[in-house]
């Protein structure tokens, strides 16, 4: 496997399950509706990828532009892309 591919595992981030349960919770119409804790690691998983391949992508943008520091604009460059890609 080439060190291209490994990347991911390389990153370490975390999402407190909690948070995003009430998140997701907030966005239901009754309060009768529940979420399992499965459903809630899913999305957790998910909000990982999303922002490891965001911070790759805005490195990446950063390098292109000889950059060595990532900035808000990086980020925003890269963004519309990567919600496309996710959705």
């Amino acid at each position: 496997m080439s060190e291209e591919n490994n990347f991911p595992s390389k990153i370490s981030t975390t999402f407190k399950h909690e948070v995003i349960k009430e998140l997701l919770k907030s966005k239901f119409s009754s309060t009768k509706n529940k979420i399992s804790e499965d459903a809630v690691e899913l999305v957790v998983e998910i909000a990982k990828l999303l922002a490891i391949e965001a911070a790759a992508r805005a490195a990446n943008q950063a390098k292109l532009e000889n950059k060595q520091v990532i900035n808000l604009d990086h980020v925003e460059c890269i963004l519309p892309q990567v919600m496309l890609d996710f959705a």
